[in-house]
């Protein structure tokens, strides 16, 4: 059974070098499992409470296995220093299991 993630994110716009380190490793994790991009939004305006990251996405995974896969990879650990450079905000959930 598919399950839909989300990732809040901000984009360090001082640090593109480490975005891009981070996309060309996570990439290949999130293809190897199966993942689908079902749909980015730009947040327009936060409304209520703190403001928000910049962007969401929403992301179906083929299984909670396959999610598992990618964020306990030691791939994906050992991008934490260069996740924290990049990113000005990041935090992903899942919406639907």
């Amino acid at each position: 059974m598919s399950v839909l993630v989300f990732a809040l994110t901000t984009v360090n716009p001082k640090n593109i070098e480490a975005l891009n380190i981070y996309i060309g490793t996570t990439t290949p994790l999130l293809e190897e499992v199966g993942d689908e991009i079902i749909q980015g939004y730009e947040i327009q305006e936060t409304l209520v409470g703190a403001e928000m990251a910049e962007r969401v996405t929403i992301v179906r995974y083929p299984s909670r296995e396959a999610i598992d896969r990618v964020f306990e990879s030691a791939e994906y650990h050992a991008l934490r220093h260069t996740r924290e450079q990049a990113f000005l905000s990041y935090q992903i959930g899942i919406v639907q299991e």
